[in-house]
């Protein structure tokens, strides 16, 4: 069992937590008020739309991975697999959100997007880096490490 980074909502420190106490209900370490019992980083992608893209993405304290997709992209099925590992084994350190561009005009067209898939990297809420297209695991695994 690994730690999980769990972010104090009152203070917004870092805290690492044992995945096995985290339904003990832990305190974070600065300013010792209780802890969510879910972790911020979950371990699946989050679909995310354009009226919470600003909380789950903008407003996010830690870093974001969002994949703008298109449900009938090929490259986007083929990818899919790999943005599910990725936000498995990031969970902890890297919340992964989907942003489907049929159904999210608004975002998709902010964020210029013309082919699919898209990977968008914030930090604090900035746009950091990107990427286009369908690239491999370990190319997306240089850019998520350039944001942590």
């Amino acid at each position: 069992m690994g730690n999980r980074i769990v972010i104090c909502p009152g203070c917004q420190a870092k805290n690492r937590v044992p995945q096995g106490r985290l339904g003990e209900r832990p305190l974070c370490g600065r300013c010792r008020n209780p802890l969510p019992s879910s972790p911020a980083f979950p371990e699946a992608p989050v679909e995310v739309f354009d009226w919470n893209f600003k909380d789950e993405v903008l407003d996010f304290a830690g870093p974001v991975l969002v994949e703008f997709y298109a449900p009938g992209c090929g490259y986007c099925q083929r990818l899919a697999p790999v943005i599910y590992q990725l936000a498995r084994e990031y969970a902890g350190s890297v919340k992964v959100a989907q942003v489907n561009i049929d159904l999210n005009a608004h975002r998709s067209s902010e964020y210029g997007i013309r082919s699919t898939p898209s990977l968008f990297f914030f930090r604090s809420g900035k746009l950091v880096d990107r990427l286009t297209g369908a690239h491999s695991k370990e190319e997306i695994e240089r850019h998520l490490r350039s944001i942590l």
